[in-house]
């Protein structure tokens, strides 16, 4: 199925180009960590540069099935002076439609930010905290599913936007096009996704657990959430090229990837 393939062949680069992807996927998180620390502006400054840094993963696939070893320059290629006007513009849209989506989330559920408060303070007991966790929980999971719509409709217009060019809402609008058409695909792909990581998570458990370890999980945790996040990343090139034709005659299935299978 094509979701399963998709996510697979993150999972190839993620094994063949280990420390070239843990290079890029460090260097994005640090400078959106950079960006997070500022007051206010800092996360919609984020949710402004995530499409563009999707094209960017793109074409890190893309210089790796050619060969080349992609540098932080290929990761940002999409704001060079050709695109970046485009490119902000789009990531305006995408951070105006999440955020959009989560003040839906707040109207339904405004209950979380008093969750979330309650569950870090120490003065509540023990039943309190854990439903605190539950309510938490519920409130994220509620949003989580209220912005897949937004990723859907933005998935794959940065690349349109930088290969084919034209107006930000004929990108959207043949994004959100090419996701409905694969919507099947999609479905198995993020089921695929979080399926993979629960199975990480309770493998890395079990195996700290029988180790004696158990006091190190985040130390070794931290290392497999970043290559796991960069196999993520490095299947967009997939999902792109599988939904979208860009008249080129590069394969969306990196070497070792039955197409068949």
């Amino acid at each position: 199925m094509d979701g399963m393939r998709w996510m697979l062949s993150g999972v190839h680069w993620a094994k063949s180009q280990t420390f070239t992807l843990l290079g890029m996927m460090g260097f994005m998180l640090f400078g959106l960590g950079l960006l997070l620390a500022l007051p206010l502006v800092g996360p919609l400054l984020v949710g402004i540069l995530l499409p563009a840094l999707t094209a960017g993963w793109v074409a890190v696939v893309e210089s790796l099935k050619a060969g080349r070893r992609p540098t932080p320059a290929v990761l940002f290629a999409p704001l060079g002076a050709t695109s970046r006007r485009s490119m902000l513009g789009l990531g305006v849209a995408h951070a105006a439609a999440a955020a959009l989506m989560l003040w839906l989330a707040d109207l339904i559920d405004p209950a979380m930010h008093s969750a979330w408060r309650e569950a870090m303070s120490a003065d509540v007991g023990d039943d309190a905290r854990l439903a605190a966790f539950q309510a938490l929980q519920n409130g994220m999971l509620l949003r989580m599913v209220m912005t897949v719509p937004v990723a859907l409709v933005f998935w794959h217009a940065p690349v349109i936007l930088q290969r084919e060019g034209g107006s930000i809402a004929r990108a959207v609008f043949a994004s959100a096009v090419a996701s409905l058409r694969n919507l099947g695909a999609f479905v198995v792909y993020g089921v695929a996704w979080v399926v993979a990581d629960l199975m990480l998570s309770l493998l890395l458990g079990g195996v700290l657990a029988l180790l004696g370890l158990a006091a190190w999980a985040m130390f070794f945790a931290m290392p497999v959430a970043l290559l796991f996040s960069a196999a993520f990343y490095a299947s967009l090139y997939a999902s792109v090229h599988g939904c979208v034709e860009f008249g080129d005659p590069v394969s969306p299935e990196p070497p070792g990837v039955d197409p068949a299978a």
